[in-house]
């Protein structure tokens, strides 16, 4: 019985493999909705630097208040590529840990497989000896009767 045991064990731990797939999964489908922000934020940040006014306008204020703009944009933009390439590390890290939950489940799920079918065979191997038992009982019942 401690092999129908072992094969409960594994089903138990095959779901919380499966469970952390789905789990890793969908914190990666997260990241990955994070990063297409980012990059959405970036061609937006570009396009109004390069759409600004011109620094040059003849005003002194308005020159350096576009100037000042246009270099806030210019920081932002850099830190903003920062973040995003520290997201995309994470990202990496977050496959690499998906990739391995995903190869124990798929271990895991071959051993249970091949533990469930060994148990099977136990079983049949079980009920065929009864049978043959059975058989050779009645046969010998049958030899002393006639």
């Amino acid at each position: 019985m401690s092999m129908g045991r072992t094969v409960n064990s594994l089903a138990r731990l095959v779901d919380l493999r499966g469970r952390e797939v789905e789990r890793l999964t969908g914190e990666l489908a997260g990241q990955q909705a994070m990063r297409k922000r980012y990059e959405n934020n970036l061609t937006r940040m570009e396009q109004l630097l390069h759409a600004a006014a011109p620094s040059d306008q003849g005003c002194p204020v308005l020159s350096s208040n576009s100037a000042l703009y246009k270099a806030w944009l210019a920081d932002l933009i850099a830190s903003h590529r920062q973040d995003l390439a520290h997201h995309d590390t994470v990202i990496a890290a977050s496959r690499g840990a998906l990739t391995i939950a995903a190869l124990k489940h798929e271990g895991l799920g071959r051993v249970l497989h091949d533990k469930r079918a060994l148990l099977e065979r136990q079983h049949r191997v079980r009920e065929q000896k009864q049978q043959d038992q059975l058989a050779t009982q009645a046969w010998s019942r049958s030899r002393l009767q006639a």
